[in-house]
C-alpha cells in the first residue's frame, strides 16, 4: 500500500498514453440551480486510438463511478466524492505507468545507472529542502534570533563564571579585554548563522523551485508545488524517514562537466552556477543527479 505525499499526474498519463498509443479525455459538466445545492452533473469519456487491457479498465472505472455520481443532491458530498475517485484513479494509473518504463532500483551509494533520461526508483532518508519554511528562521523575531540571544547570553554568563573566580584587581586590568573578547565570540557566534542564510539566497538563486530533496549520495529533486498531494507547508516536520522517489534522472551536474563553449557567457554561468551548488550541497559524491520526480511515497 502506498502513501503519496507527490504524484505528478501528467507525467503518468503521458507514459500510459505513449505505452497504450491511446488518449483518455474525461468531461463533467456541473450547474449549480439558483442557490440550492442541488447540482446535476454528466460525463462522459472519449477514446482515440487502440485501448490497452489496463487503460480499458482505468475508463470503464471512471465511467462506472462518474454515472453514480449523477443526480447527487449534496453538493458538499459531489465535490468530496470526485476527489476520492480522482485520486484512487491516479494511484492506480501511477503502477501502470510503472509497469510501462524501465525503471532501475537504486540502492544507497549507487550512482551506476546514471545517465540523463533513465527511471530510477530511490527509497532514501532524504533531507526535505523548503525555502520559504528555512527562510522563516532568520526573520525578526524567529528561531535564530532566539538562538543567537541565548548564545549571547550563554557567553556573558560563561564570562561574570570567570570574573568570580578571579580578584578584583584582576578585573580591573582584564575589564576592557574581557568585553573585547565578549564582543569577539557574541559576532563569531552571531556570524554563523549569518552565513548560513546567505547559503540559503544563493541556493534559492540557483534552483528555481521553492522545495526539493536531496540525499547524501548525490540526488537532487525538485519538487513543484502543483503536485503534491500533502501539504507542502508543514511537510519537513511532519514526515521522515524512509521514503521512495521514483523519477527520470534529467540532468548530471558533476565536477568534471565544463561548459561545452568556453567563449559562451551563458554556458559558462550555468557552469559556474552548477559548481556553486555542487559544493554547497550536503554530498560527498562527485556528481549531482537531478531527477524529476514522478511520484514520492511511503511504502511499496
Amino acid at each position: 500500500m502506498k502513501q503519496f505525499l507527490y504524484l505528478d499526474t501528467d507525467i503518468v498519463n503521458s507514459i500510459i498514453a505513449q505505452a497504450e498509443k491511446g488518449l483518455v479525455t474525461s468531461t463533467s459538466n456541473e450547474k449549480e440551480v439558483s442557490d440550492t445545492e442541488e447540482i446535476m452533473s454528466s460525463s462522459t469519456v472519449a477514446t482515440t486510438g487502440k485501448i490497452g487491457g489496463s487503460l480499458l479498465k482505468l475508463v470503464k472505472a471512471e465511467a462506472d463511478i462518474t454515472g453514480e455520481l449523477e443526480g447527487v443532491v449534496n453538493g458538499t458530498t459531489t465535490y468530496a466524492s470526485r476527489e476520492i475517485v480522482a485520486k484512487t484513479l491516479h494511484d492506480a494509473a501511477f503502477d501502470i505507468a510503472c509497469s510501462k518504463i524501465p525503471l532501475e532500483i537504486v540502492s544507497m551509494g549507487d550512482q551506476s545507472y546514471v545517465e540523463t533520461g533513465n527511471y530510477v526508483e530511490l527509497t532514501r532518508v532524504f533531507d526535505f529542502v523548503d525555502f520559504d519554511y528555512l527562510e522563516g528562521f532568520f526573520a525578526t523575531d524567529g528561531i535564530i534570533e532566539f538562538i543567537k540571544k541565548s548564545a549571547a547570553n550563554q557567553i556573558e554568563a560563561e564570562a561574570e563564571n570567570i570574573k568570580a573566580v578571579i580578584n578584583r584587581d584582576q578585573i580591573r586590568k582584564a575589564s576592557n579585554n574581557l568585553k573585547t573578547e565578549i564582543k569577539k565570540m557574541i559576532a563569531a557566534s552571531n556570524k554563523q548563522y549569518d552565513d548560513i542564510a546567505k547559503i540559503i539566497k544563493a541556493m534559492r538563486s540557483m534552483v528555481p523551485y521553492n522545495r526539493m530533496l536531496i540525499s547524501n549520495d548525490g540526488y537532487l529533486i525538485p519538487l513543484s508545488d502543483k503536485y503534491f498531494r500533502v501539504d507542502y507547508s508543514d511537510i519537513g516536520f511532519k514526515y521522515g524517514g524512509e521514503i521512495t522517489c521514483v523519477g527520470m534522472i534529467t540532468n548530471i551536474i558533476g565536477e568534471d562537466c565544463d561548459p561545452c563553449d568556453e567563449n559562451n557567457i551563458f554556458a559558462t554561468l550555468q557552469h559556474a552556477s552548477n559548481e556553486i551548488l555542487r559544493k554547497l550541497l550536503p554530498t560527498k559524491e562527485k556528481n549531482i543527479c537531478v531527477i524529476h520526480p514522478i511520484a514520492i511515497y511511503y511504502g511499496n
